[in-house]
């Protein structure tokens, strides 16, 4: 077991700094007025439940990893009077909170934590460092920093759904989507071309952001949804175009093209190629039909 260790006083400039380290048996812990600081536990054969009065219970197993959070009750009650071990990192610091509810830490019971024994590793590590008197506080925030975000990494989480409206694609199983390794690949590469359409995104910096190469992300779209993932982003690009144009009547075509990101001349010809009709009619017929309204005719040109 490592001794209990608390770090010398915290510098003002470290937004995040390590408060305290060590591990302990498996036994009873009642901590009615919660912690001072943000707690990373590791469970390395701990086995029991933890409970958070007014939020809920959870089954505590081997090669788990919870946190708790400054001034939270909580309780842990072990199965047995085995030699259980529990590790735990104290966290302090102005933003020791967003990092941790940033990387999707917080506000979740026990999580399984995949090659455990390698971040067991790195916790007993830093323990030996302090005590070895070989570690500064501004070090050990660089590597309490690392550590979280390693985490985070390797954190088994649910995968976020992939927002594939207007897009007509393969449907797949439930069990397809939680046992498919390409998933979280997609869904991110969907993510960021929903949140960059506007930009001069490419395809190759998709891939690249996911880990994939463009053949292999273009090969996982035909999958999923029947195309590429260059045509995939190309008609988001004239979809997201053409909503616009509804919202904005008295626009220009070249203005919905700079919308977004594309040159005119080709926005204009995808445009037709995807909706039977150019950009410039269908703001023409937009307008014949608020004229007939009685309001006044605003065709813009290009």
């Amino acid at each position: 077991m490592l001794a209990f260790r608390l770090t010398g006083l915290p510098d003002s400039r470290l937004p995040l700094y390590l408060y305290c380290i060590g591990t302990h048996e498996q036994k009873v812990q009642l901590r009615p007025e919660g912690f001072p600081v943000h707690q990373l536990f590791l469970s390395r054969s701990a086995a029991g439940e933890l409970k958070i009065p007014g939020k809920g219970s959870w089954p505590v197993g081997a090669g788990q990893l919870w946190v708790g959070e400054p001034g939270v009750a909580h309780e842990f009650y072990p199965h047995s009077r085995t030699n259980g071990e529990l590790g735990y990192i104290g966290i302090g610091g102005s933003s020791a909170g967003s990092v941790l509810q940033s990387a999707g830490l917080l506000g979740e019971g026990p999580r399984d934590l995949f090659d455990f024994e390698q971040f067991w590793s790195r916790m007993t590590d830093l323990w030996h460092g302090l005590d070895d008197d070989k570690s500064d506080i501004w070090s050990t925030s660089l590597i309490v920093y690392q550590l979280i975000l390693d985490i985070a990494r390797s954190v088994s989480t649910t995968l976020e759904k992939a927002d594939l409206s207007g897009v007509v694609g393969v449907p797949m199983s439930p069990d397809q989507r939680e046992s498919d390794p390409g998933n979280e690949a997609f869904t991110r590469a969907v993510a960021l071309m929903h949140a960059h359409y506007q930009d001069d995104l490419l395809l190759k910096h998709v891939a690249e952001a996911v880990g994939y190469s463009v053949q292999h992300l273009n090969r996982l779209f035909h999958q999923r949804v029947g195309v590429t993932g260059h045509q995939y982003m190309q008609r988001l690009r004239l979809q997201k175009a053409s909503d616009w144009l509804d919202q904005h009547p008295r626009a220009s075509v070249r203005e919905a093209a700079e919308t977004v990101g594309m040159e005119v001349n080709y926005f204009i010809r995808m445009f037709k190629r995807e909706f039977g009709e150019t950009p410039g009619k269908g703001i023409k017929q937009r307008n014949q039909s608020s004229s007939e309204k009685g309001e006044p005719d605003v065709t813009p040109t290009l």
